[in-house]
Order: structure tokens, then sequence, then C-alpha cells
């Protein structure tokens, strides 16, 4: 991975060829491939004004990281790794050893006293909590969060989706507010699926208990692992289903797998992960369904060639100056 190539893909300055050596590259290395999502992830919540992640624990994280693989691998990946990091830092404009820990009031704390947590596009954030909880947040996702010490809760609000690890506490249970559901653990690990432009929620557990409930605390359902709840939110109707662990864990791997989706559906993550908006010409093309596997780290245009090829469309892309750009599917 070269460092100034890096440093293009990280400001946008990239050209569409430099973009192409440089995925390319990653394909065939997953430890520098992991290396850059982590680096690229916070560059962009660092780089945004509104940022509100603690980047004090998130490079402090990732600099950990780079000392264990240096004890580990050759003192040549390790020297690669400190040099990327080392970009990230000029990129930022960070120097010296104070520099390299942001001020924890990059915290944002609102009236309600939740704290903010968000992932911008095209990235996932992970937060832990003190008690060892995780929760990684898939891009365009924000999460609230406080505990309740009075009530022996700990209260969250989502919207997008996010994967949960949850260190289970009998005395302080972990309730997350969803549209017009609650979701209450009970020794768990789950994901939520909530973005609202899709008009559902879905809540699948992979492992432990979750009781899906509602705002008066009634509960609507028990579930057990390798189960799905999807709650309709405009028909106010619940559906359930089985569902597969390696389709969950897929987005926080740098993937999109999708399984007998419809073209609308898959053109929403696309717009979530690009930033492109989509437009269909052609209403039948909606429902038109798609099977696969795509990594993440390709171009928006190489996953438009690669629907195209299994799935009978044709499109145009409108490149806009002031806004994203548009696809036009026809």
């Amino acid at each position: 991975m070269n460092e100034n190539l890096l440093l293009h893909i990280l400001t946008n300055e990239a050209s569409d060829e430099e973009k192409e050596v440089f995925y390319r590259q990653l394909e065939n290395n997953h430890k520098e491939e992991e290396l850059f999502f982590e680096l690229k992830s916070l560059w962009l919540r660092t780089s945004m004004d509104e940022t509100t992640v603690n980047l004090d624990i998130d490079f402090d994280d990732l600099w950990q990281k780079i000392k264990e693989e240096r004890q580990v691998h050759s003192l040549t990946f390790a020297g690669r790794m400190l040099k990327y990091a080392a970009v990230l830092l000029f990129a930022l404009g960070i120097g010296g050893t104070a520099g390299y820990f942001i001020s924890k009031q990059n915290f944002e704390y609102p009236e309600t006293g939740f704290q903010k947590y968000t992932a911008m596009r095209g990235s996932v954030s992970v937060v832990e909590f003190p008690d060892g909880t995780k929760v990684w947040l898939n891009s365009e996702s924000e999460l609230l969060y406080r505990e309740d010490l009075k009530g022996n809760k700990r209260l969250a609000q989502l919207s997008g989706e996010a994967y949960f690890e949850v260190t289970h506490r009998d005395d302080c249970p972990l309730i997350i507010e969803v549209g017009d559901i609650l979701v209450r653990d009970l020794g768990t690990t789950f994901n939520i699926k909530a973005y609202p432009e899709d008009n559902y929620i879905e809540t699948s557990l992979v492992e432990g208990k979750a009781d899906i409930l509602t705002q008066t605390g009634k509960t609507i359902v028990e579930l057990e692992p390798g189960e799905s709840a999807m709650y309709h939110s405009t028909e106010k109707r619940m559906e359930l289903r089985s569902i597969t662990d390696n389709v969950l864990s897929a987005w926080r791997e740098g993937k999109f797998v999708i399984r007998d989706q419809r073209l609308e559906d898959i053109f929403k993550e696309l717009s979530r992960w690009y930033g492109i908006e989509f437009q269909f010409e052609n209403n039948e093309l909606r429902d038109y369904r798609f099977t696969g596997n795509i990594k993440k780290t390709t171009s928006a245009l190489h996953v438009l060639k690669m629907l195209k090829a299994t799935t009978d469309f044709n499109y145009r892309v409108i490149e806009n100056v002031d806004k994203p750009d548009t696809v036009i599917v026809y």
C-alpha cells in the first residue's frame, strides 16, 4: 500500500485509475485491507465537524493493534503499518505524541443525558462501553446511549443498523428503543436494522435471548437464536423467519451479502455506502431479484456491472457537482 496513494484515497483526491490499483492491492492482503478500513473510518469521523465519536479510544485501539502486529509479524510489515498511521496523523494535521489523542470533547451529550455515536457514509464504527458491551454501527447509523443508574437500566435509541454483543447484567438490562418497539437483551448477540426510509425494523438474534416489547413494556415476541423478527412499521405487523449468522456478519466484514433481494432494496444499500442516488425509469425492474457476494472495497460502477451481468437492466450515470451522482436504471 503506497502512502501517497493512501492519502489520495482518504482525501477523495484519487483518480478512478488510482482507486482501481489501490483496491486491487487490498484484495491480496487481508491485514492491510483490515487496517485501511480502520484508518478510513477514523479519518471520516475525525474530518467531520460534527464528529461524535470518542477518538481517544478509537486511536488508542488502533495503535495497540499496530503494536501487537509488530510482535507477531515482521518488522517490515510493522514498519509499513506505522507509516500508514503516520499518514493519517499528517492528513489530520496532528503532530507529536500529545496530538495522538483527540480530546473527549468530541463526545456529544444531548440534554437528555444520552451519548451519541455515529457511523459516517461508507464506514463502519465500533463502540465499546465500559461494561464490555460492543456495538458495530453500519454506514449512516446513529446510536444514543446512557445508563439510568436510578432505574437500573441501560437505555439506547437506534436509527440505522447495529450489531450488538451485549455484556448481560441481571441488575441492569439493556433496552433499545427502535421506532415503535423496544428490544430487551437477555444475554445476547443480535443485529437490528432500522433505517427510517425502509419502513421496517428487523431484529435478528445470533445467540442468547432477546424480547421485543411494545412501548408500554408488553412482550410481543421472545426471540430464539437463528430467528429474525421483522416489524412492518406502516402495517404494525410482525413477521418471523430464520436467519444465518454469516449474512449478519457480512456488513461488518466489508461485504454486501445479497440473498434473493429486490433490486430496489439492493440499491438502497449501495446508496448508503457509496452516496449515490438511484432512479428507476422502468418500475418493473424494482422487483428484479439478485443473489451474490460483493466486496465493499470495489467501486460502485463495478458493482453495477456485476449486477447488470446477471440481471437484465441498463443504466446511465449523471455526474453532479454539488450533490450525489445519480444512476438512472432502465
